[in-house]
């Protein structure tokens, strides 16, 4: 097939690679997906195993609104594709001291234990200070910066005026706005996610407590995979093939353009064009041959700082809960909470662990649950250092350190995802869950647009933050450059 006769060639069926492919259907170009897995999907997407349905990668939904806009660009009704269920009990944190904390709107933020009363009244005066200091910053990322490429200068022309309180740090920001420690070790837990302890997170992280401010946290009915799923049943409606167990091996460069791709069994497919949805770094140290390699994306690849890596436990079983919260968190002081993303040596004193099917009690048979939690994974430079048998000495600590907070807990259930299986299985290079760190700079990231001819890029090397919203975006945002290069 000549070249100007082939299709753009969309490599990764997760969100970036779905909403590209179906942003360009819509502008009437000719598209194929290749997916590496045996289900498009991703990294939001879930697995049906023994009766219940874990999560391959994001545990919920944050900034709705950003994704019904996002659906909305592509000529989809999210409501209606997608029903959300609102997680009434988003967050309940555990101190050493007896205190609970409970995080959700200010008005049903609570807390249990000594002076209950005043320290209630405490974290909802903090909470809405925060929210109104705040609130401008978080709707200048939503309407001004998130939507469209990432870039320094656009990043900065939104944001300048608050570059003071996004310069700080989130543990001095947090403590600024809750003199009370346990109330701090509260608020701080809700960025653990992050996989960075308060003292080296950036201010504008708590971008994240706004998110839950603002809008809440919300699951899909049906779990994380209904918003793939959505995108998928849109490009079989537009004809748009998405070809699954077809793994690309190389991306064919000839004349100084992209020409096509290989695939794993040896088919060589041309390309008009080529998005790739994988981590920028891959593209860079597996899929283009070195001396096709622009020497731009050579030194972003050598500087952007990965994110965190972990070990998805995920468990099913009959368990009579102690608490209806979607997360619940037993952490220490809050200058103290690095500590829980190191790898344990003993039994985990602090822990942290989501029940998605306190929310949706169809993601597990009548009358069990699904529990999930990550262990942190550190000390290793590469994926392939971790061993199996890391992951069963991890495995064995944190359900000890589950069933003393959950004497009850009988488990049917055991499902593992560690370095090697979200590198391999998931296509997240080196495990990294987010591909660059949290807070790294916007130039940190991979352009959309890369020097080489004919060659995009999309997902989650290519984006500023994380969640389903912002990769969602990163493929619209791929899907536009495209167009506008015409």
């Amino acid at each position: 097939m000549p070249r100007s006769n082939a299709p753009i060639i969309v490599i990764g069926a997760g969100l970036s690679g779905l909403s590209a492919a179906l942003a360009l259907a819509r502008a009437g170009r000719e598209v194929m997906v290749l997916e590496a897995s045996d289900q498009p999907g991703g990294c939001c997407s879930t697995t049906r195993m023994d009766g219940y349905t874990f999560n391959n990668g994001a545990v919920y939904v944050a900034v709705p609104s950003l994704l019904r806009r996002a659906f909305g660009e592509l000529g989809l009704n999210f409501d209606v594709e997608v029903p959300l269920v609102a997680i009434d009990h988003p967050h309940e944190t555990h101190l050493d001291d007896g205190t609970i904390v409970h995080l959700g709107s200010i008005e049903t933020a609570r807390v249990e234990g000594d002076d209950a009363a005043a320290r209630t009244a405490l974290l909802r005066e903090g909470l809405r200070k925060l929210q109104l200091d705040w609130r401008p910053i978080y709707r200048r990322l939503l309407d001004g910066v998130l939507p469209f490429e990432p870039s320094l200068p656009r990043t900065l022309g939104q944001l300048w005026r608050y570059l003071p309180r996004l310069g700080g740090r989130v543990d001095r920001a947090i403590a600024g706005y809750f003199p009370d420690p346990a109330l701090q070790a509260a608020v701080a837990s809700i960025l653990l996610y992050t996989g960075t302890p308060p003292d080296r997170l950036p201010a504008s992280q708590l971008i994240g407590l706004l998110a839950l401010l603002e809008e809440g946290f919300h699951l899909p009915r049906g779990g994380m995979g209904a918003i793939t799923d959505a995108l998928h049943r849109a490009l079989q409606t537009a004809g748009v093939p998405v070809r699954c167990g077809c793994e690309v091996t190389r991306i064919d460069v000839s004349g100084g353009r992209v020409s096509g791709v290989v695939l794993a069994n040896g088919e060589h497919l041309p390309a008009q064009e080529v998005v790739a949805t994988c981590a920028g770094f891959s593209v860079v140290n597996r899929l283009l041959s070195p001396d096709a390699v622009p020497r731009a994306m050579q030194r972003t690849a050598r500087r952007a700082p990965l994110s965190h890596r972990a070990i998805a436990v995920q468990l099913g079983g009959r368990c009579a809960p102690a608490s209806s919260a979607f997360i619940v968190n037993h952490v220490p002081d809050m200058r103290q909470q690095g500590v829980m993303h190191q790898v344990a040596e003993q039994v985990p004193r602090w822990l942290s662990w989501t029940s998605p099917s306190q929310v949706l009690t169809g993601l597990a048979p009548e009358g069990k649950g699904v529990l999930e939690l990550y262990a942190p994974v550190s000390g290793i430079q590469h994926a392939s250092e971790w061993t199996p048998s890391m992951t069963e000495d991890a495995l064995e600590k944190h359900l000890a350190a589950l069933r003393g907070f959950l004497p009850t807990l009988e488990v049917d259930t055991v499902r593992t995802l560690d370095p090697q299986t979200f590198e391999h299985e998931r296509h997240l290079y080196e495990g990294a869950l987010y591909g660059v760190a949290p807070g790294a700079n916007p130039n940190a990231y991979f352009a959309h647009r890369t020097p080489l001819s004919g060659l995009y890029l999309a997902g989650q090397t290519t984006f500023p933050g994380f969640g389903v919203p912002a990769a969602l975006y990163s493929g619209l945002q791929t899907a536009g450059v495209m167009m506008s290069d015409r």
